[in-house]
């Protein structure tokens, strides 16, 4: 975990104290993106799907400063990059957390994503990706969902996003993915959630 930039100046700082003061500041919104290219290579490479949708949104991520504005003390700062947290399958019908350094390098990524995810699920490890350096992924895979929500954050002045891809959808020869994303109106305003989406829009259309 690399030390945070305090920003001095922040431009939201009373934005971020008017929802501080907020008993839940989280909200989600839900939106499809065109994932034909990147479920198509990590078919090619023989990847996981998840894994492929997770780096290839997480890339987008990163690009928005704002999903990496965190609150240290009483001093708002920024992480040069995030780490990711992926819920994976767990022994007897439940779910584990594997964590993940980020990698811009894709196929370096998935190669050893798919070793990692296997020995993470043989067993339930809930303690891991607690730090503010991270964001968070799930995936529904049966349910092609309209809409979601994630359990908050038991601290309520946490800024790691949630997102949850859900059941593709098939339109003509596009394959669609539900994209479930909770975050905190403390950091993240409906402006950054739209450059957010173009940014992924972008991402998941280059694929890797």
């Amino acid at each position: 975990m690399s030390e945070p930039r305090v920003l001095a100046d922040y431009p939201r700082r009373a934005h971020l104290d008017f929802y501080r003061a907020n008993p839940s500041p989280f909200y989600a919104v839900t939106f499809e993106l065109d994932a034909t290219r990147v479920r198509g290579r990590a078919h090619e490479t023989r990847s996981s799907t998840y894994a492929a949708l997770c780096w290839a949104f997480h890339r987008a991520m990163l690009e928005v400063e704002a999903f990496r504005v965190r609150l240290l003390g009483e001093d708002v700062v920024l992480h040069d990059t995030l780490r990711m947290g992926l819920t994976v399958p767990g022994p007897g019908r439940t779910f584990t957390f594997c964590t993940f350094d980020w990698q811009s390098d894709a196929l370096a990524f998935l190669q050893g994503a798919r070793v990692r995810m296997d020995e993470a699920s043989r067993k339930v490890d809930l303690e891991q990706g607690s730090d503010p350096d991270f964001a968070y992924y799930t995936s529904v895979p049966g349910v092609p969902f309209l809409g979601i929500t994630h359990a908050p954050p038991r601290d309520r002045e946490a800024g790691q996003a949630m997102t949850a891809f859900g059941r593709f959808r098939e339109d003509g020869s596009r394959l669609l993915v539900p994209v479930g994303l909770q975050v905190n109106h403390m950091y993240i305003d409906g402006a950054d959630i739209g450059d957010l989406f173009a940014a992924a829009e972008r991402s998941f259309a280059e694929a890797f």
